[in-house]
């Protein structure tokens, strides 16, 4: 068996940090079915934070401390944010136990910004994977459709710390001028995890007559 690094060691122990308060998240229409599956939850966040640099990771690790520390629970603060475009009604309900994010704005906008040109690519370049994902803007949000990508980035990124977010920005748009999409990776890191070879393999096991 191989030997977990330390680096996968932190990956995982921020994927079950987050798996434990999305434990605590209750919605008024019941338990959400996501929360009784730890196996896709744990693909999709360990997908994400394997982008990053151990410095984000780190960092990160410290706002879900902070946080909790603060009786907070960050990922109640993203599904919160999201219900603003799918369920506003509600949303009014909780605001007020959300915290002000106001110097966040800015920079969590120029974030999601790159993001919407990685997403269009992806839609572009693997139509037939992208589609079993989220809508991709917030203009789409609704109650059939559910959060975007937009409105879930928009979500996640504004729990984060200024710092958190500094060092996002910082690597986000590092890979923009390189030319290489972090989305990208992430859904690279996905189909890997569930045993795909790249992401063409994917694309074509997606294909229409092909699910």
């Amino acid at each position: 068996m191989d030997k977990v690094s330390e680096r996968e060691q932190l990956i995982f122990d921020i994927a079950q940090t987050e798996w434990e308060l999305f434990q605590q998240v209750y919605n008024t229409g019941g338990r959400a079915s996501c929360q009784d599956d730890p196996d896709t939850f744990f693909k999709m966040r360990m997908s994400q934070w394997m982008v990053y640099s151990d410095e984000v990771l780190l960092s990160y690790r410290e706002d879900c401390e902070n946080a909790c520390r603060e009786g907070r629970n960050v990922i109640f603060e993203k599904y919160g944010r999201m219900m603003e475009s799918t369920f506003p009604e509600e949303y009014e309900a909780i605001r007020e136990h959300l915290p002000d994010v106001t110097e966040k704005l800015d920079i969590v906008e120029k974030i999601v910004k790159i993001n919407l040109e990685w997403d269009a690519e992806m839609i572009k370049e693997y139509p037939n994977l992208r589609k079993r994902g989220r809508v991709a803007t917030t203009a789409e949000d609704g109650v059939m459709a559910g959060s975007s990508m937009e409105s879930y980035l928009r979500g996640e990124l504004l729990t984060y710390s200024g710092k958190t977010l500094e060092l996002v920005w910082k690597e986000t748009k590092d890979a923009y001028d390189r030319g290489e999409s972090l989305l990208k990776q992430t859904i690279v890191n996905e189909t890997l995890f569930y045993g795909y070879k790249s992401l063409e393999a994917a694309e074509a096991r997606y294909a229409e007559g092909n699910e």
